[in-house]
């Protein structure tokens, strides 16, 4: 029942995502309120996703902190059933098209010395009001969350949020949510 639920609800959400209007002014907002927060300026490590189809824009937050000279990680999917690892990189041209041609690092820089001052950048196709992320049913991010012990803070479009998504035993929340309107505090 759930797992149809969840296959309904990303159905819905995706489509609420692809229509999303001035895309660009809603991603500049986001960027800024990532890079604004505390959790950015302190964080020595940045585990983050590369952005694809109608997700919130990472690219200029990772331009940003390899400037800022925060080291940056980004995953590689390593099989189809929901484990990945992140690989720390260098500049831009430390990425390459990998599984479901999703931009990920090429090399072999394992990130896998995160600390309570790390932040991870977590996509979703929606998030409700307890934290709780509807992804696309592989549980790559509730597997890293589980072991991750630093900030999470879950990335989408205020259209997208929900009271309440389904959940099951393994699913992780983030910490904290920021949207184009606002950053939500979760615990």
């Amino acid at each position: 029942m759930i797992n149809q639920d969840k296959k309904s609800l990303r159905a819905k959400y995706k489509a609420i995502r692809g229509k999303v209007e001035n895309k660009e002014a809603l991603d500049e907002r986001i960027t800024e309120l990532v890079l604004g927060s505390e959790f950015y300026k302190n964080c020595d490590k940045l585990f983050v996703y590369w952005s694809v189809g109608s997700e919130a824009d990472t690219r200029k937050i990772i331009v940003r902190a390899l400037c800022d000279g925060k080291k940056v990680a980004l995953p590689k999917c390593t099989d189809d059933h929901g484990h990945m690892t992140f690989y720390y990189i260098e500049s831009l041209s430390d990425l390459t098209e990998g599984m479901y041609g999703i931009v990920e690092p090429r090399g072999d820089r394992t990130a896998d010395d995160f600390t309570v001052d790390s932040l991870c950048l977590v996509p979703a196709l929606s998030f409700d009001s307890d934290g709780y992320r509807l992804g696309y049913g592989k549980g790559y991010y509730d597997r890293f969350l589980s072991i991750f012990p630093g900030v999470s803070i879950g990335l989408c479009y205020e259209e997208c949020l929900t009271d309440f998504l389904p959940r099951d035993t393994y699913d992780k929340k983030v910490n904290y949510i920021i949207t184009n309107k606002n950053q939500y505090i979760k615990r």
